[in-house]
């Protein structure tokens, strides 16, 4: 049996080669060798976990490089289970974005969205999208009295990275590759 993965170790899709099984008090696993790397990853048959646990994948070259930056270490953050920390450098990323579209340094992020929907550079979804990054970032950010404290959990963090991703496709992603088929075409 072989099967796809995104490999913790080489960090590339490859195929698992089967090298046995057994079963523990955990459930049944299989062990797989990456056909890239050679290393052997353990596969529960039952969740699919795999363990080592696979870092996350890597962002798009197209996205500038300190919003990229960020960006991974908030999957990283996610990877590991620190859903506060994933969201606080999401709503950084954020703001690196509105920096680079020409927002106000001195301005506070909420004004820095605003002032990029006024200026036509994003639509009203991308600005919703962006302050739900922003709101669940500054819960995250922001300690609160004890007990009023707001916790962020997984599905938390995951859709604000969804969120962070869209954006990035939206407004670096996406044009990057219509000016990349635009040359294409020139140069034929």
């Amino acid at each position: 049996m072989n099967t796809s993965i995104y490999c913790p170790y080489c960090h590339k899709y490859v195929e698992l080669s089967n090298r046995g099984g057994f079963n523990s008090i955990h459930g049944e696993y299989w062990m797989g060798q990456c056909n890239s790397c050679q290393k052997v990853i353990l596969v529960n048959n039952h969740s699919s976990e795999k363990y080592p646990m696979p870092l996350p994948e890597p962002i798009d070259s197209r996205i500038l490089e300190p919003i990229r930056k960020d960006f991974e270490e908030a999957n990283i953050c996610f990877s590991a289970s620190a859903f506060r920390a994933a969201s606080v450098m999401a709503r950084r990323a954020i703001q690196n974005i509105c920096l680079d579209k020409g927002a106000d340094e001195k301005d506070k992020l909420e004004k820095q969205i605003e002032w990029l929907f006024s200026q036509g550079i994003i639509t009203k979804d991308l600005k919703d999208w962006a302050h739900e990054v922003r709101l669940v970032g500054n819960d995250a950010a922001h300690p609160r009295k004890p007990g009023t404290d707001t916790d962020i959990n997984k599905s938390d963090a995951e859709d604000i990275l969804e969120l962070l991703k869209q954006f990035c496709q939206v407004l670096y992603v996406a044009p990057s590759i219509a000016d990349e088929r635009k040359k294409i075409r020139e140069n034929k």
